[in-house]
């Protein structure tokens, strides 16, 4: 099984769309190598524990670190938002979209300042990442507000995820009603050959009963439940990315995390060939045990590397606090570097208007940054258009 419409090329004309004719499939494609969904096997009725238990434990104590981390910082969502931006980044690069954090970050301002066409001049991978990094926050407010885990917040943010570009054809927030099949259309050779339409509806429903009444361990639970979603493959496009998405989603209801913020694209994305090759042994040889074993250690190694991201995002917090008190010389200095450090990409109209900070000293202020080379100025101000600008030291930092 492969994880997403995405991960190894599709077998349609336009590489977005992983659904093809069944005739076609039968006359061009090779299926003699194909794996077809486990129908009848999920969930699994037995785990080899004693293969699972260290990882498991190592697992548990390594976001729980990460926890304890993120729940004792002042103001942890001005250290949480970069994170989710970069798993936006690694997650719709799994699909073959190639973003960057910078250009997410420039359509932010651009739709936060209210700009009646925020996507006319950005390239369609820029606009799936940046839906993705909404729907993703979308998802996690509705279950701050105490939305259920199930089917419908699953098709709300499939809908957002597709809301425009290439997406908007693929049936947003509907679920598939032809066949899909996915595979190599180079080779044409077909992999993975996920449930039929005709069998979603019920194993949707088994999936969500899982997710939410299994007594199986949070963490196994989780593993469990995204390698079933993405082996329903239940949308014609898309289903990488909200596969991820359960995951952050599933440990913040499971009660693993305090907070709907753990981002683990970043590792499925470096090791992307075992990622589909665990997920695959699932369906051709019944491991469960290996994808299991794998998703801890993914767990544990992300938990690591976002504990020394958050560290270095508060240490660069730090230091910039000191800077920005030299150059602004302001009683405002604070209000100054966290609009930035939420914002790094901004109109400068946003900063006067939300930063808390008086007109007349924010727009001096924001002069001052940029003389100090502690701005950089994207586009200029031009007529009404307000100038925008990049707050690089915390940009560099998130690259990925």
């Amino acid at each position: 099984m492969l994880p997403s419409d995405l991960a190894a090329t599709s077998l349609a004309t336009n590489p977005v769309d992983d659904r093809i004719d069944a005739n076609m499939i039968a006359k061009s494609y090779d299926l003699t190598e194909a794996v077809t969904y486990h129908l009848g096997a999920f969930p699994p009725l037995t785990l080899d524990y004693e293969v699972l238990l260290g990882p498991l434990e190592e697992a548990a104590t390594s976001l729980a670190r990460y926890d304890a981390k993120m729940s004792g910082m002042v103001n942890s969502a001005l250290f949480l938002a970069p994170l989710r931006r970069q798993d936006a980044v690694a997650s719709s690069r799994m699909e073959g979209t190639i973003s960057t954090i910078e250009e997410l970050y420039r359509l932010e301002a651009e739709e936060d300042a209210g700009s009646t066409d925020p996507y006319r001049e950005a390239r369609n991978d820029d606009v799936e990442t940046f839906l993705y990094s909404r729907a993703l926050r979308n998802a996690q407010q509705a279950l701050a507000e105490g939305a259920p885990l199930g089917e419908h917040l699953i098709r709300t943010a499939h809908q957002q995820l597709l809301f425009f570009g290439r997406g908007a054809r693929k049936r947003p927030g509907s679920y598939k009603v032809e066949q899909n099949y996915i595979g190599d259309e180079r080779r044409g050779k077909i992999h993975y050959v996920p449930i039929a339409p005709e069998q979603l509806g019920p194993a949707m429903v088994e999936l969500v009963r899982y997710i939410n009444e299994s007594t199986m361990r949070p963490l196994i639970r989780t593993a469990i439940a995204h390698v079933e979603f993405e082996a329903l493959h239940p949308f014609e496009d898309g289903n990488g990315r909200i596969g991820r998405m359960l995951i952050t989603l599933m440990l913040w209801k499971l009660g693993v995390l305090h907070q709907p913020n753990f981002f683990v694209s970043g590792y499925f994305e470096a090791h992307k060939d075992i990622y589909i090759e665990r997920m695959r042994a699932v369906s051709a040889s019944g491991d469960w045990t290996g994808w299991v074993a794998f998703f801890l250690e993914a767990m544990h190694a992300q938990a690591t590397v976002n504990i020394e991201t958050a560290d270095a995002i508060f240490g660069l917090h730090g230091e910039m606090r000191e800077r920005f008190r030299e150059v602004l010389n302001s009683q405002f200095h604070d209000q100054a570097l966290d609009f930035v450090f939420a914002s790094p990409i901004f109109r400068n109209d946003r900063f006067v208007d939300r930063s808390g900070i008086p007109e007349s000293s924010a727009r001096a202020l924001s002069r001052r940054l940029v003389d100090a080379g502690l701005l950089r100025t994207i586009r200029a101000a031009s007529g009404r258009r307000a100038a925008m600008y990049a707050f690089d030291p915390l940009l560099d930092l998130l690259k990925i």
